[in-house]
């Protein structure tokens, strides 16, 4: 992406579940980024994490997130639900943070499916604040100001190791 930000995704070829793979490596002056698998801020799941600063535990805070407006901080989203990923460790140095992270419940949303779509638009945000409460995944933080959107290629995507991966 133009500010330095990589949003990678993988997703099962085949699933009954709404799960997806999401990894965000971020420049470390980002204090949080997203991303909304739905192409907009608005009105589907939104994957948002930042550094935790956390003394032990997860180096990265991911939250599950979801927005009726463009006015407040996205509420927590119970339709989803993250779990951090050995496959490539949360981690921060000097220059960047990485987090990778199963998401269930973000491809399938009310009657939308991203599963079944041969290319979606996806899109991200980033702020360089950081959120009020770090380590807690309900911190609210503030307005981003690094947006964009982009239509990705869902066939590369799809991976038949899915499964072996958030096993």
């Amino acid at each position: 992406m133009p500010n330095g930000v990589s949003y990678r995704i993988a997703l099962p070829i085949e699933s009954p579940t709404a799960d997806g793979i999401v990894q965000i490596v971020a420049p470390s002056r980002y204090g949080w980024c997203g991303f909304a698998w739905g192409g907009r801020m608005t009105g589907n799941p939104l994957t948002v994490a930042w550094p935790s600063k956390a003394a032990t535990g997860e180096s990265i805070t991911v939250s599950n997130r979801w927005a009726t407006g463009y006015s407040s901080v996205p509420a927590a989203y119970i339709g989803a639900s993250h779990t951090y990923l050995p496959i490539s460790p949360s981690t921060t140095n000097t220059t960047h943070w990485t987090v990778t992270a199963r998401c269930q419940g973000c491809t399938r949303w009310g009657t939308t499916n991203i599963e079944a779509a041969t290319s979606v638009t996806f899109a991200y945000a980033c702020s360089t604040a950081t959120p009020s409460i770090p380590a807690s995944n309900t911190s609210s933080f503030g307005v981003h100001e690094s947006p964009g959107r982009w239509t990705h290629d869902l066939g590369i995507a799809k991976n038949g190791s899915f499964g072996t991966w958030v096993g």
